[in-house]
């Protein structure tokens, strides 16, 4: 169980070097740049530059003061969202973030990163959509997911090569090589590590070679080629030295000491252990510090001096208790442990042993705690995804259905409107076929009634000439006979014109006397046959030659008619 514990340890450990070697540590020249952004922020000219001064705070001290940093962002946030200041806001979410992500309160990180991730997108914030994407496969890590994890890097990632941002391509590749190496993919993380350092060398970013040279280090150490490991990581030492970032240059030879150790060169890790206590002691960092003490213990103990072991080792217990760091205090306990059980001393070594197994079973539950805190975040983030998915299925479906409603729709219109366009086709044919039939009549009908004029004109002609005949008749019976005759012929002429023409008509216009007789039933059997004349356009000269009165009089008759059909003022 010990041997597990170490591994898990270490393993934790490990992984707490690769995630902090990707981001801005806390240093000596941090520190005077907070004294000079309070400065600033009192003197800020604008609500806007103000904001960005906070999360500049903030991000000074998310590694030294979390809760402070957490401060300093909220007030930032809620400083850009009264001024609607979109990008402030989406900043200050990312701020936010990244803090809850370094003190591991994964479900509100993701949250937020969410939020932020939703509002870059929606203003087009192409560098700060890949920052959300970056946290979020951070965070993703954390949960063990690595396939969605990989994801978010490779979006992220990009989108920083779309924009040509070398910087941000060498952290995300480092982070794409964290992925494999929690997953033991050695030999693929090593690709990655060395492509984000050769890039952070094209453009001379110091931090960024540091990193990546601890993270190789960190590699070979899993994969315990010590010689290579303490090559990186002396060369990784070198560079914090230089630009004065001292919680990892005491990281640096905290790891070389354990290099040495495991090389079995004592003399050279003791002094890489002293070097990074005094470091983590002028720097306060009790957690680091008592991990020195624990290594320094191991250090003795395996050179078998049982003293300065037991020494060390009580002043890590020491600082255990008063931290309540249960790794710390297990280890600690597990050492002196062993050095009272090899002098013989059982019973305090089983004091220490019961001190031991306590914080074994603290740690496990501790370890049993946060997975199942993974879990269920993990669990939340899956449901979200999953009602997502349903509610946008939901809408395809809905869109599904009025997109084939509509379709529908228009075929249906298509048809109505086809069926329309036949039946308005076939109406005007009919139409045409009925003028044309009318047209027809009417030809014949205008030809009757020039035959019947030209009859008419025979007629009266033959009268013409009785009556003629009739004055140069000697005797009176004579002169009656031909009188009889001509009013006759002037008698029958007449009528059979009349009953010619009103049959011709009624063939061509059936209803026109019934429609006249409804509007005007007061017109008299002359006036509506002189209204059948004139529905034929014909002239008073025409009518006279048919009917054989007087243009004059027929002139009176169609200006009495004009007048009882409201017709006065036609012409």
């Amino acid at each position: 169980m010990k041997d597990i514990l170490m591994r898990i340890f270490k393993t934790l450990f490990l992984g707490l070097l690769l995630i902090l070697g990707n981001f801005v540590l806390l240093n000596a020249q941090s520190l005077s740049s907070i004294d000079s952004l309070d400065l600033s922020l009192k003197v800020a000219n604008t609500e806007v530059e103000k904001s960005e001064i906070l999360l500049h705070l903030a991000k000074n001290h998310e590694n030294s003061n979390p809760n402070k940093a957490l401060d300093f962002a909220k007030e930032a946030l809620m400083l850009s969202k009264s001024i609607n200041d979109n990008k402030g806001v989406v900043n200050s979410l990312l701020t936010l973030a990244n803090i809850r992500w370094r003190i591991s309160d994964y479900g509100i990180a993701m949250e937020l990163a969410k939020e932020a991730m939703q509002k870059a997108n929606s203003s087009n914030m192409q560098k700060e959509l890949a920052l959300t994407y970056r946290i979020i496969g951070l965070i993703y890590i954390e949960l063990s997911n690595y396939e969605k994890s990989s994801k978010y890097f490779f979006q992220s990632l990009k989108i920083f090569e779309e924009m040509k941002d070398q910087l941000e391509i060498s952290n995300i590749i480092s982070d794409i090589g964290s992925v494999n190496f929690h997953q033991n993919n050695y030999e693929k993380a090593l690709d990655y590590y060395f492509r984000s350092l050769n890039i952070g060398k094209e453009i001379n970013d110091q931090k960024g070679i540091a990193r990546g040279l601890n993270n190789i280090a960190a590699v070979f150490e899993a994969m315990k080629d010590y010689e290579k490991a303490g090559k990186y990581f002396e060369e990784a030492s070198v560079i914090n030295r230089k630009l004065g970032n001292r919680l990892w240059e005491g990281i640096n030879y905290m790891n070389l000491g354990t290099i040495n150790f495991h090389l079995n060169n004592f003399k050279q890790s003791h002094q890489y252990f002293d070097l990074s206590r005094s470091i983590f002691t002028d720097l306060h960092s009790t957690i680091l510090q008592a991990r020195c003490y624990v290594n320094i213990a191991k250090l003795y103990q395996k050179t078998h001096k049982s003293e300065q072991s037991q020494h060390y080792a009580e002043m890590a217990l020491k600082q255990g208790k008063e931290q309540d760091l249960k790794q710390i205090i297990y280890d600690a306990a597990s050492i002196i442990q062993l050095l009272y059980l090899e002098s013989g001393k059982k019973e305090q070594a089983y004091d220490y042993l019961i001190l031991q197994t306590q914080m074994k079973d603290s740690l496990i539950l501790m370890e049993n705690r946060a997975e199942l805190a993974k879990l269920e975040l993990q669990y939340k983030i899956d449901k979200k995804q999953q009602e997502g998915k349903i509610k946008q299925q939901r809408k395809d479906l809905l869109a599904l259905i009025v997109v084939i409603s509509l379709l529908v729709a228009l075929i249906i219109l298509i048809l109505v409107l086809a069926q329309w366009r036949a039946k308005a086709k076939n109406s005007i044919i009919k139409q045409q076929k009925l003028e044309h039939q009318v047209e027809v009549k009417n030809k014949e009908l205008t030809l009757n009634v020039m035959s019947l004029m030209k009859k008419n004109e025979v007629l009266s002609n033959i009268s013409d000439k009785l009556i003629s005949i009739k004055t140069k008749a000697v005797t009176e019976e004579t002169k009656n006979a031909i009188s009889k005759i001509s009013g006759e012929i002037q008698n029958t002429t007449e009528k059979e014109v009349f009953e010619e023409f009103e049959l011709r008509f009624k063939q061509v216009h059936s209803n026109f006397y019934d429609k006249l007789l409804a509007r005007f039933p007061e017109l008299s059997p002359n006036e509506q046959r002189l209204s059948a004349f004139l529905k034929l356009n014909m002239s008073t000269k025409e009518i006279a030659e048919l009917t054989g009165q007087r243009a004059s009089s027929l002139e009176t008759a169609r200006y009495r008619l004009r007048k009882k059909l409201g017709l006065t003022n036609s012409n």
